[in-house]
């Protein structure tokens, strides 16, 4: 169930995350922080992420595959309200002009997560945990900030997060 699950995580966040300061070998706190937030209806992200994350091959992989419960990760696409949210966030982005065809294709493209992350978000009033920062005037690229913001969807980073839900050793904290 998403209902009660405050922030949803994009895939660029996990693997950045494996990939620098939070390596697998090097910071298993930081994986055992989020099943604990979680457990604690905090965090969890969406399948389109999962499935993002599953074109790897690595560690990550490895972790989504074995490690977090299956409601860590939300079947968007059987909710009729998130579906119908998504094809206004599909609409947002066909209508601005400022976005080029390769853009907006990208944006689109069924298999990526961002755009059903803000439908979620937005139909669930959750906040997005991404990395990537707003460009309002990017012609070349939709960025998760802008779009959810036009949505009235709030985005943070994933240290913001921390500061919130966890102690300096990643005991988490409510």
């Amino acid at each position: 169930m998403i209902h009660p699950i405050k922030y949803l995580i994009d895939s660029d966040t996990f693997i950045q995350a494996k990939s620098l300061h939070y390596r697998f070998s090097f910071c298993e706190s930081f994986w055992e922080w989020i099943l604990l937030a979680h457990q604690a209806e905090i965090i969890g992200t969406i399948d389109k992420v999962k499935k993002e994350i599953l074109r790897g091959d690595d560690e990550l992989k490895v972790w989504v595959n074995t490690t977090p419960p299956t409601s860590f990760f939300y079947a968007e696409s059987y909710d009729i309200a998130v579906m119908k949210n998504y094809a206004h966030v599909m609409a947002w982005s066909v209508a601005h002009q400022q976005y080029n065809l390769t853009a907006k294709a990208v944006f689109a493209d069924h298999d990526r997560a961002d755009a059903f992350l803000i439908a979620t978000a937005s139909v669930y009033g959750q906040i997005i945990v991404s990395h990537e920062a707003s460009a309002p005037a990017s012609q070349k690229s939709i960025k998760i900030p802008d779009t959810a913001k036009a949505f009235g969807v709030k985005t943070i980073t994933l240290y913001e997060l921390l500061s919130r839900h966890a102690h300096g050793n990643f005991d988490f904290k409510h």
